[in-house]
């Protein structure tokens, strides 16, 4: 959808589906003006306009059921004529990261019950993604906040400030599903890995939108965990907390998009421009986001970065420290602040090798410096030959006193470092006024730098790093389920104080430990028996899996998994330690937190979320204390992996 020509003027037309009197409600407190209509089939809706914005929408109730949704959904796009279709209400999550009353984004939406039904189930879904513009839109209203404080946006009682917004894969059925030991859960979790939460309704309409050549977004609030407890749930009131997150949210959506009408309807809406930093089109976005979601602190750290940058004409920087002290963090807060380009390698998501740090570079600066060298062909991340080029010609094309910083995270977990070479080719010297902003775990990846460097160590600021915990956690403890957990004023200091002498100054020991709160896998009282430090906190998990029953099965699992050291997916997993792969998939649901899983085609795959993780795995200590025999791992892994390629190691 382009934008509207000069001289004239066009309100957005939406089109807003809702399945429950309570989203209906929820949506309906963001409208004035509203008039009700009929089409000729007798399906009645009301059209109104939004609050504070001139923008024209039609809200109709479709009722339960994906067929139902998308006759519905095609009876109102062809007489209303939407620019855009937007799906607010509720629905249970999938997998325990998610809160009750958080925001899902569907970036995909999933008909789950498409396939074959033989001896086992062979899944054939049919997925509708996202449109790009409007999941960037909605990035971008999560991005600048705001979207808690609008009209309508209380429910009763309970505001829906501190609302997570997550940007993930819905599915969608006609099957209720209230119960995690069914066949249904299996399925999805097999063949829907990355699916956050299940609802009755998006298929039907994003095929409708699709049929009609109308952009469409799903938006739902979290209002159960499909675990058996949906009424107890509905009971205290998560359903209606949860349908007003999503109008809250989907009605700011509309009214930042509301600049960006045009004449026809059935194209993508343009969001309305940012401003500086190019924040929302930043790459790797959503990880940003999840890394920089309860940041705080670290000033000293971005003091040294601007110290740095006004001492020296280039050069590099380098942040160090242990697994889970914020690194990562640290470099994230500091892209979304000036909208550095950056690069964020990620061995669990295979993102950390040259090739995709040149073509992502390489990106980034052509499209914000004008950079006109070709993008990197065939060789070209075999040396640092063409990083020297890209970078020079950048530098050349900065203003006068210019200075831009390339960020760089994680050189620890890059692969295929040449010996003697910087990992990514890093030059040793760079071009005035072009800085790198690096970071890595204490004492690896080692650089050779010629030119201006500097250090910025955060295991050598404890004080500092002990207020912005104490911080952290205080923030952390108004999320209203942890504030549910831990009530009292009393019972909440004694909680910061327990988890601030355990933690060893370590922000990834803390997020494990407050999910284990929140989520009902630890109780509060529990916190004076925590281990201290994240090492402890590993050690104490592999002591519990060896205190249950089948054990064994699990180890060897995840085992065989730390043995490959990379993502792959469920099914190959399932042939090297032969099990089904529906079993592989209950066994790593021992390991969940501690691992990064995403699906495609109907394929899940597995890796680390975090190296930390793997590596006290594949210690020997560690590997002595499981009891497992990592020579047997690795020739079943191997085998597995040589079959997989169609070789046979006999002939």
């Amino acid at each position: 959808m382009g934008r509207t020509p000069a001289g004239t003027e066009r309100r957005l037309r939406a089109l807003v589906l809702t399945a429950l009197r309570v989203e209906y409600r929820a949506m309906r407190a963001h409208l004035t003006d509203l008039g009700e209509r009929e089409h000729r089939t007798g399906t009645r809706f009301e059209v109104g306009r939004l609050r504070g914005a001139e923008c024209e929408i039609a809200l109709v109730q479709v009722g339960r059921g994906n067929v139902r949704a998308g006759v519905i959904a095609e009876r109102i796009i062809e007489s209303f004529r939407p620019d855009l279709v937007l799906c607010a209400g509720v629905a249970g999550a999938l997998h325990d990261d998610l809160r009750l009353g958080d925001v899902v984004v569907a970036t995909r939406v999933d008909a789950y019950q498409g396939g074959t039904a033989a001896e086992d189930f062979l899944a054939r879904p049919q997925t509708w993604a996202a449109p790009y513009r409007l999941e960037e839109l909605a990035r971008s209203v999560d991005l600048y906040g705001g979207w808690q404080d609008g009209p309508g946006a209380t429910g009763g009682d309970e505001p829906v400030a501190d609302t997570g917004v997550h940007f993930r894969p819905i599915a969608a059925g006609d099957v209720v599903l209230d119960g995690r030991d069914s066949a249904l859960f299996g399925q999805l979790r097999l063949h829907n890995n990355d699916a956050a939460a299940i609802d009755m309704e998006d298929a039907g309409i994003a095929h409708a939108a699709h049929l009609n050549d109308v952009p469409a977004l799903v938006i739902r609030g979290i209002s159960d965990r499909a675990d058996g407890h949906k009424e107890e749930a509905d009971r205290a009131g998560w359903q209606r907390r949860a349908a007003v997150a999503a109008a809250a949210f989907g009605a700011a959506l509309l009214a930042h998009g509301h600049d960006s009408a045009a004449g026809s309807g059935g194209a993508d809406p343009v969001p309305a421009d940012p401003g500086e930093p190019p924040r929302p089109g930043t790459p790797q976005l959503a990880y940003l986001q999840e890394k920089t979601s309860g940041f705080v602190g670290r000033e000293s750290a971005f003091a040294e970065f601007r110290s740095f940058l006004d001492e020296h004409p280039s050069g590099h920087l380098i942040v160090e420290g242990l697994p889970g002290v914020g690194k990562t963090s640290l470099l994230a807060a500091e892209v979304m602040r000036n909208g550095w380009p950056a690069h964020f390698n990620i061995a669990a998501q295979r993102i950390n090798d040259p090739a995709a740090f040149l073509s992502g570079l390489h990106a980034q600066l052509a499209d914000r410096h004008g950079v006109r060298l070709p993008p990197p062909g065939a060789g070209d991340d075999l040396d640092g030959r063409y990083l020297g080029r890209l970078l020079e010609e950048t530098a050349d094309r900065l203003p006068r006193d210019g200075r831009l910083v390339v960020v760089i995270d994680a050189l620890d977990e890059v692969a295929h470092v040449q010996p003697g070479a910087n990992a990514l080719f890093i030059p040793t010297v760079l071009p005035a006024g072009l800085y790198m902003l690096v970071s890595r775990r204490s004492r690896t990846a080692p650089l050779q730098i010629d030119g201006a460097s500097a250090v910025v160590d955060l295991m050598d600021r404890p004080d500092e790093s002990r207020r912005d915990m104490e911080r952290f956690v205080r923030n952390s403890l108004t999320r209203p389920e942890l504030a549910a957990r831990i009530t009292g004023a009393s019972e909440r200091e004694r909680a910061v104080s327990s988890l601030l002498d355990r933690s060893e100054l370590n922000f990834m020991y803390l997020v494990y430990v407050l999910r284990d709160i929140e989520y009902g896998r630890m109780r509060p009282d529990d916190l004076s028996s925590l281990p201290a430090g994240l090492t402890r906190y590993y050690e104490r998990h592999l002591e519990q899996m060896l205190a249950s029953g089948g054990a064994a099965l699990s180890l060897r699992t995840i085992y065989a998994l730390a043995a490959i050291r990379e993502p792959i997916p469920a099914s190959l997993l399932a042939g090297v330690v032969r099990v089904s792969e529906l079993r592989v998939v209950r066994l790593l649901a021992d390991w969940a937190q501690f691992l990064h899983i995403s699906s495609a085609a109907g394929a899940s795959t597995y890796g680390f979320y975090h190296q930390g993780f793997c590596d006290f795995l594949l210690r020997n200590d560690t590997i002595r204390a499981a009891g497992v025999d990592m020579a047997e791992i690795s020739s079943m892994v191997g085998h597995r992996l040589i079959a997989s390629l169609g070789l046979d190691l006999d002939g």
